[in-house]
């Protein structure tokens, strides 16, 4: 009799310390059900994005981000962090943008300007901003520009800050804040060179609506070279007034220039030439 009863307090310790370990399993468990928790309004942790809805101002005003002379015509879009430029040629001779001498304003704070390469929101890397951009006869070019105050350098990589908070991390004070931007202005001033004359352009915009477009989820940015030069092949590759068999060809003789450019340079560093 002695003997069923130890095998049976045997047996309910084994059965105790079984029930004991699931319940700690389970308790390892809950961190991951947090990670994907939600906060009390049902908001993931990093908050909501918003854009900001502009309209053009200055020269015309019109809703549509569109200017057009007897020179250029340009097209914009201005994102978190950039304006976004289609800059075309309608003249029947060379233009140059001085990079230089652009500016953007701020409402009260002014900036020199930096151009970049653009892939896309997280793969971009600036450009020499000392380069005269050429736009030939009827072709275009397209910029991406940002106030050169908000170009920082972060482990490698060039970040740039947004041109106004666009984030509320679940913050009611920062979407009132961002809500707040509604009627604040943008102005760049774009100066644009024929073979004699200079023509001032400035374009101003201002902030009429801010929509909610979705969860923030910040990602890591692929990772940038230093600034860079950009090469005609990259500038100006097609004519809009030229047939796909034209466009080909001169992208061809594009590419055929800075193939020998570069094997000339490379040479002469080599002593060959």
């Amino acid at each position: 009799m002695a003997k069923k009863l130890f095998l049976f307090v045997i047996i309910l310790v084994v059965i105790g310390g079984c029930s004991s370990s699931k319940q700690t399993l389970n308790t390892e468990e809950k961190p991951e059900l947090i990670k994907t928790s939600k906060d009390s309004n049902g908001n993931l942790a990093f908050g909501f994005k918003y854009k900001y809805v502009y309209q053009m101002v200055s020269p015309v005003k019109r809703d549509s981000l569109f200017f057009s002379d007897t020179n250029i015509s340009i097209e914009f879009a201005i994102d978190e962090m950039f304006i976004h430029a289609r800059v075309k040629n309608k003249t029947t001779q060379n233009l140059s943008i001085s990079i230089k001498d652009a500016k953007i304003f701020i409402d009260q704070r002014v900036s020199q300007v930096t151009n970049f390469n653009y892939l896309n929101e997280y793969s971009y890397s600036p450009v020499d901003h000392q380069l005269n951009i050429e736009i030939l006869p009827n072709s275009f070019v397209i910029l991406h520009l940002a106030p050169s105050d908000n170009v920082f350098l972060s482990s490698n990589n060039y970040e740039v800050m947004g041109l106004y908070p666009y984030v509320d991390f679940n913050n009611e004070e920062k979407s009132k804040q961002i809500y707040g931007n509604l009627g604040r202005k943008i102005k760049l001033y774009l100066p644009i060179e024929t073979e004699t004359e200079i023509y001032d352009y400035e374009f101003e915009f201002s902030i009429v609506d801010a929509k909610k477009v979705g969860v923030y989820q910040p990602k890591k940015k692929a990772q940038a070279t230093a600034i860079q030069t950009q090469f005609p092949s990259e500038i100006v590759i097609k004519g809009e007034g030229l047939n796909p068999a034209e466009s080909f060809i001169a992208s061809t003789l594009i590419s055929f220039f800075v193939l020998i450019s570069a094997y000339f340079i490379f040479a002469r560093e080599k002593g060959k030439i």
